[in-house]
């Protein structure tokens, strides 16, 4: 851990919440006659929907509805009874790690509370894996048993023998008679589900606040992957923050056209679309949130613009979940306007910053606010933003920290507390806060301790969270998400930010996708590189084109930023950007394949 003794109050640097305090954890007696305890997560889940009607539909394939598809009362009984079924019959035990490896399913969610109710800590793993990241992955968090698809069943299959790991593994789903599953006679999940079961598990009670609930892998962007273990306290503080921002804004007057896990009411209007992936954190949040609040997910395995327009239309989706990388896809897709989207009350952009120009326009293309809010794998979420009169407050902003978090910006390069600027913006700086939402140095990453005391730095005798990304604020609390401090480079000692280039790229309607990243030249100098994706593969066999459409990126840019940003190190074509399954630019990648177009591949990297 990192520590920095400031000669300045921290009380004009210290950043917080500007609504009132989240309530107070809610408490449930695990044995008559004992002190009442704070919930679980898993308790809170078990108990919402046992409050449920049963007939209520909890989950549906989009594609298929009438055969894919889950009630309440079958997502309560089936997770019950499997939840039972690993303790009995796979012998697993309070604390024991349960890994899945599925895409999105009408199971999965039901697996992951399977798992909860059993008292294990349940891994989400990400279903677009190899056999040599699968093994990584899995010595990584060594499970004790693995519920897999059958369509992965071989890719898990192989990894864990990699790993020289020999976990129990069940199916999600029925195998068809043909596939490498069934002929090897694997047991499904249900087929160790105990009938009849009401309650949790034994094994249930004797978690406590404290006791790590999930494993999420961070997304590995600028690094290797890390399992970052969360913890009920965790999670249950992260819900209660939500609920009182919600409870402010509608308080403030603000238009009640808030995400179904910032309402604190159960209500069988919410309509969720389920297209980012499970096994991510905002796949897991959606899951448990959905349940808590009695909605309904219609989900897809994966995003197709026209997929997802018919799915809105046709179930009435009330609020979405998407990456800023689909809904560039999505605004630039010609039959958009082609699809009632009317039923939309709110979209919330997650997983990457969203740049005010395509948050914009992106509203005027579909006419529904957008918001954004921001978080990690580690944090959860820390902010978002408001939405009154119908549009999103502060384009571009993340908006305003959630109650009961604290933060500070630090100066990227010395580490100092940055003094809040009240009468203009304050940073860029490093973001860095202190929550019950937020991991610990103590819970940290699995058994990496060097990696999780690194990750916090000690300012005024406290320990903060060392985020890596650069923020702004401006005068009325609202946060920007800059960059992040690992991809921001220099040009002739002047900062450059990808992020801000890349915004300005994506204005031109020709251009589908950009990462921009630094080359090196002479002198180990470097220079700003866009790689971008024509909206026309035709571009991507006519040179004629290309020359043109690189020129209309490089005046653009060079009209709207100054000279040190502009693009004097080139402008690449790809048929794909490479982003992570979140849609997260995976930037050493990127720059590795740009270098190789360039002919600079054995070239020295400079450090960025």
């Amino acid at each position: 851990m990192a520590t920095h003794d400031d000669n300045l109050s921290l009380d004009r640097c210290l950043i917080r919440s500007t609504t009132s305090t989240p309530p107070k954890p809610a408490t449930t007696a695990a044995v008559p006659g004992q002190r009442p305890l704070v919930a679980t997560i898993a308790r809170r889940l078990f108990l919402q929907i046992r409050a449920a009607n049963a007939d209520k539909l909890f989950i549906a394939h989009a594609l298929d509805p009438d055969r894919r598809r889950l009630t309440y009362g079958e997502l309560l009984s089936s997770a019950l009874g499997i939840a039972h079924g690993l303790i009995e019959s796979v012998g697993l035990r309070c604390g024991d790690r349960l890994a899945i490896v599925s895409p999105n399913h009408e199971h999965y969610h039901m697996a992951e509370f399977a798992g909860l109710f059993a008292g294990l800590v349940v891994v989400p793993v990400i279903s677009q894996l190899t056999a040599h990241e699968g093994a990584r992955l899995m010595a990584e968090v060594q499970p004790h048993a693995v519920i897999v698809h059958s369509s992965l069943h071989q890719v898990v299959r192989e990894s864990l023998d990699q790993a020289k790991l020999t976990p129990r593994m069940l199916l999600l789903d029925s195998a068809a008679p043909e596939s490498p599953a069934y002929k090897a006679g694997i047991q499904r999940m249900h087929d160790i589900l105990v009938p009849g079961r009401v309650e949790l598990p034994s094994s249930e009670t004797q978690c406590h606040p404290d006791s790590v609930a999930f494993m999420l892998f961070t997304s590995g962007t600028t690094g290797s992957s890390k399992a970052v273990q969360i913890t009920h306290r965790m999670l249950g503080a992260s819900m209660l923050q939500l609920q009182a921002h919600a409870a402010a804004a509608l308080q403030g007057g603000k238009q009640a056209n808030l995400p179904s896990y910032a309402t604190n009411t159960m209500t069988s209007a919410i309509r969720s679309d389920g297209i980012s992936g499970f096994f991510h954190l905002s796949g897991t949040t959606l899951g448990i949130t959905t349940a808590n609040r009695g909605g309904t997910i219609y989900f897809l395995e994966r995003f197709d613009a026209g997929d997802w327009l018919a799915l809105v239309q046709t179930f009435k989706i009330t609020q979405s979940l998407i990456t800023p990388n689909n809904l560039v896809l999505l605004i630039k897709d010609p039959r958009v306007k082609q699809f009632d989207l009317s039923s939309l009350k709110i979209m919330s952009s997650v997983a990457a910053p969203l740049s005010a120009a395509t948050q914009k326009r992106a509203m005027e293309i579909l006419n529904v606010p957008i918001v954004q809010s921001y978080g990690s794998t580690e944090t959860i979420m820390l902010t978002m933003s408001s939405v009154g009169r119908g549009q999103a407050d502060h384009l571009g902003s993340v908006g305003r920290l959630l109650p009961g978090i604290e933060a500070l910006l630090l100066d990227p390069e010395t580490h100092a507390p940055l003094e809040v600027n009240t009468t203009g913006l304050t940073g860029p700086g490093e973001l860095v806060v202190r929550s019950p939402s937020v991991f610990s140095e103590q819970t940290g990453y699995y058994n990496r301790p060097a990696e999780s005391k690194a990750a916090f730095i000690t300012i005024g005798g406290k320990s903060w969270f060392q985020t890596g990304d650069l923020l702004v604020m401006d005068v009325d609390g609202c946060l920007t998400v800059v960059d992040r401090c690992k991809e921001m480079f220099r040009v002739s000692g002047n900062q450059v930010l990808p992020t801000e280039i890349e915004a300005e790229i994506l204005k031109i309607h020709d251009i589908l996708d950009v990462a921009v990243v630094p080359v090196p030249v002479v002198d180990e100098q470097q220079l700003p590189c866009a790689a971008i994706v024509p909206r026309s593969k035709t571009v991507l066999a006519d040179p004629v084109a290309q020359k043109a459409l690189a020129k209309a990126v490089s005046d653009a840019i060079a009209q709207e930023l100054a000279p040190y940003k502009h693009l004097t190190g080139g402008v690449v074509f790809m048929d794909v950007i490479p982003r992570n399954a979140m849609g997260k630019i995976v930037r050493h990648v990127a720059r590795t394949k740009v270098l190789t177009q360039l002919g600079l591949a054995n070239k020295a990297a400079i450090a960025v």
